[in-house]
């Protein structure tokens, strides 16, 4: 409580010395605030209705002259000008009545001092002097037009020599005043300037005095606190470097006291969970170990529905394998392929869900990836980097497995698929696994198995494919009903990054997917035709080879109802 109210103390203290500077600069502030205010609502309207009546007198008798000089004017122009004149004649007296009320109403204005209103009293009577004016004025420009209805020109020119009488009145006069006024609004202006400089010089003394006292304050409680906040930071150093047997003395018993006892619970604490996912980090993904440790809510064995891609790896002919080398060699063998068939798929955000003998099954989805379509896009991307990794693995087999002869061929299949899952904590009362179930999981590891069907080494669902589109090379190889399915399915072929393909692998494609259709349609002779081209490209492409046996039979017995549609038999 004591560095809670000293904090409270120099907050108090600050808050007066603010609020007096705010109580003196709001003081200031309405000062300059009236002058400028005198000057929005009088000196600025009556300086435009002047301007406007000086102009519009010189328009008065500029109009009169031109309708009198020129001798041929026309009738309508007649009319206009007339028009134009009766407009003046209202606009200078609604200018004289503005000019008028303002100077009345600044007269009583309390905002203005004496000597202001004196001055504003002296421009009113000067005004009267123009309104008297202004009748006879309107009076001589009504002569003249009258003169020249008469067709009397000669004399209506002579009368406009008269104009000059007026000109004391409405051109040094008004000049003089517009003198006037300007000078009281430089005047306005600068009692307005001078009180912003002196609220500013109030303002800027209450804030350095201010600052001073509670700079002074807070050195005096730094003072007090700082050895043990020092301490903190160093423990804080401490587990950011990792080290965890941090504990530090607790010497005060004040809020910083409390603090350093927070610490060191929060350090154990990080101990007991640090020790939890190096343990179990090596058979859960880490990820999952960090969400179940943190996990908050009320049922920490719920799961939930998600669309995921699920991914499935198998070892070609691993029983062959097996019977070749010794137990050791094999397990030498799994521990690496899996080492690399791990880190393709965390390299791309994916989560090892088990290995099963030989293969690996592993899944993308929220909240381990951002959509879905990343999700689709990293798990191809893995898949390829899976398959570089398992054609590099044959290099080190000789070093692995201690033999330099007859090594086994070493080719991996797998499947991907995308789809509804539920992912959570499944199992038993006394064993629970972090997974995912659903049929997309059964989808991707039929398609893991169709490979060999095809001669394929990465086969993934048509939802796969249209989710990574634009970011990988992918062709399409048959329309299929997995075995225990029944609805028909697109697979793809997964074969490299965009813009991974050479020519001849595109010519290849091309003449494929012309093969593929006539064989959709039933035309035998073309398809066979077509897929023997194929092998012309490339002898090893194995869909080519596997439609090529399939159309013989085909060709021999026509099946019924013919829909393009392949049933795989085996899983």
């Amino acid at each position: 409580m004591r560095i809670r109210f000293k904090i409270l103390a120099i907050a108090y203290v600050l808050l007066l010395l603010f609020g007096v500077a705010v109580g003196i600069s709001a003081l200031q502030h309405e000062r300059s605030m009236n002058e400028l205010g005198a000057i929005v609502d009088y000196l600025a309207p009556i300086t435009l209705a002047i301007s406007d009546f000086d102009t519009g007198t010189f328009q008065y008798e500029l109009e009169l002259r031109r309708m009198a000089w020129d001798a041929t004017i026309a009738p309508e122009e007649a009319a206009r000008v007339k028009d134009v004149i009766g407009t003046l004649d209202k606009r200078l007296v609604m200018d004289l009545d503005i000019i008028d009320k303002k100077l009345s109403a600044a007269v009583v204005d309390p905002r203005n001092n004496v000597t202001d209103r004196v001055l504003l009293s002296r421009i009113q009577g000067s005004l009267g002097s123009m309104r008297t004016q202004l009748e006879p004025f309107e009076g001589l420009g009504d002569r003249i037009i009258s003169l020249l209805g008469d067709g009397k020109r000669e004399e209506a020119l002579r009368n406009l020599g008269r104009f000059v009488n007026f000109e004391t009145v409405f051109g040094a006069e008004l000049s003089a005043i517009r003198k006037e006024l300007e000078n009281f609004t430089t005047k306005s202006m600068g009692e307005a300037a001078q009180a912003e400089q002196l609220n500013l010089a109030v303002s800027t003394t209450l804030f350095a005095v201010a600052a001073a006292l509670g700079l002074a304050f807070s050195v005096w409680i730094a003072s007090h606190i700082i050895g043990a906040l020092r301490r903190l930071i160093t423990g804080a150093e401490a587990v950011e470097r990792g080290d965890l047997n941090t504990a530090l003395p607790v010497t005060v018993r004040d809020e910083i006291g409390q603090l350093t006892e927070a610490f060191n619970r929060m350090t154990a604490e990080l101990k007991v969970k640090e020790k939890i996912k190096e343990t179990f980090g090596r058979f859960v993904d880490p990820r999952i170990v960090t969400k179940l440790i943190g996990y908050s809510g009320d049922n920490p064995d719920a799961a939930e529905r998600r669309v995921a891609t699920i991914f499935f790896s198998d070892i070609r002919g691993f029983s062959g394998i097996g019977e070749q080398l010794t137990p050791a060699a094999m397990v030498n063998m799994l521990n690496r392929y899996f080492t690399l068939a791990s880190a393709a798929v965390r390299e791309h955000h994916g989560i090892v869900d088990k290995y099963i003998g030989d293969s690996v099954m592993a899944f993308w989805t929220q909240p381990f990836s951002p959509s879905e379509r990343e999700q689709a896009i990293d798990a191809c991307r893995s898949a390829l980097a899976h398959f570089r990794a398992a054609r590099g693995l044959r290099d080190e087999l000789p070093e692995i497995l201690g033999i330099r002869r007859n090594l086994p061929k070493f080719t991996v299949r797998m499947g991907l698929a995308t789809g509804d899952v539920v992912v959570g904590t499944v199992g038993s009362a006394i064993a629970k696994s972090y997974t995912v179930i659903g049929d997309t999981v059964n989808l991707a590891s039929r398609l893991e198995g169709i490979n060999k069907t095809y001669g394929t080494r990465i086969l993934i669902d048509e939802r796969t494919h249209a989710l990574a589109r634009g970011t990988i090379e992918a062709r399409e190889i048959d329309t299929v009903v997995v075995a225990g399915k029944t609805e028909p399915i697109r697979i793809y072929q997964l074969m490299a990054e965009k813009g991974g393909l050479d020519e001849k692998r595109r010519q290849l494609w091309d003449a494929y997917a012309e093969a593929l259709a006539a064989y959709r349609c039933a035309n035998w002779p073309r398809a066979g035709e077509l897929f023997a081209r194929c092998l012309a490209l490339d002898p090893d492409d194995g869909p080519s080879k596997t439609f090529a046996k399939r159309i013989k039979a085909l060709d021999a017995g026509p099946p019924k109802g013919w829909d393009g549609v392949w049933k795989a038999e085996t899983k």
